[in-house]
């Protein structure tokens, strides 16, 4: 008798743990690498909007698998006048990846520097392309819950890999984005669907990094991982100094992205193994 319940006990420790490392917002199936275009930006930028616009096209022609991120670096072309859209983890990352000229964008951190808009012609898209038909060694997906009168949200993160990474450690990333910031921008002509009246509405502004800035390390990173991971991250009334913008939690959203390995000379992360939006509960 104490064998047969020794042996339940056991049945049901297995089956509880079974049921304990299954995902509940991320799929367990293979599937191809989703794309994030990091764009470094300008608001006094005159060919930034066009920039913009082709990564809003290739949104458009992507849908739920193309996602962006605009990066703003104090500059002569990204001023601290209002609305001061710069930010200090912003610009790290623009020095990791930048040459100084604007725009210029990094797709899925696939490339050693950023692509200039003009520099070569229009390869942003291709690139999104060739990123979109690689197999992702992972998936990534969760939730945000915003409690809107403490400013506290509480942020869930699954990554599950379908295949072995090629590497120990991978990093994860989550940022805060905001869209819906009005405010000056030069050659805003060139992209009509953000200009609202004399003003231009800035989108998928890079808000922080609610991580560490090139990502916390997970592992293990064999098939068949489950990772979750949880944050709490009260967000500010305004961000940017001088000048800075007004945080609306209305309009605000997490991405998170997992990365291969982290550099050293420049720090940074690299490449973007999968990218996702987080949900909103």
């Amino acid at each position: 008798m104490k064998k047969i319940t020794l042996l339940i006990s056991m049945l049901l420790l297995c089956l509880f743990k079974a049921n304990a490392q299954e995902p509940k917002f991320v799929s367990k199936e293979p599937t191809n690498r989703n794309v994030l275009i990091e764009e470094l930006t300008g608001r006094t930028c005159g060919y930034c909007p066009s920039g913009q616009k082709i990564v809003n096209d290739i949104i458009k022609n992507n849908p739920g698998r193309v996602f962006t991120i605009n990066i703003h670096s104090q500059s002569s072309l990204s001023p601290t006048s209002y609305p001061n859209l710069n930010t200090l983890k912003g610009a790290d990352i623009a020095k990791a990846f930048s040459d100084g000229s604007l725009p210029q964008a990094v797709v899925n951190r696939s490339t050693e520097k950023a692509v200039g808009l003009y520099t070569t012609a229009d390869r942003w898209a291709p690139m999104t392309n060739e990123q979109l038909q690689q197999a992702a060694e992972c998936n990534i997906a969760g939730q945000v819950e915003i409690n809107k009168e403490t400013r506290l949200a509480k942020i869930t993160v699954e990554v599950y890999y379908t295949a072995d990474s090629k590497v120990d450690l991978n990093y994860l990333t989550v940022v805060m984005l905001q869209d819906s910031i009005m405010g000056f921008q030069n050659g805003a002509i060139d992209n009509p669907e953000q200009v609202v009246g004399d003003q231009y509405c800035h989108m998928h502004v890079y808000r922080n990094t609610i991580t560490e800035k090139w990502g916390d390390e997970i592992s293990p990173t064999t098939a068949g991982t489950l990772i979750t991971k949880t944050f709490k991250y009260t967000i500010p009334e305004s961000i940017g100094d001088p000048n800075g913008v007004e945080v609306d939690l209305d309009n605000v959203h997490f991405l998170a992205f997992v990365t291969e390995q982290q550099g050293v000379s420049p720090m940074k992360s690299f490449p973007i193994l999968n990218v996702c939006k987080l949900q909103d509960k």
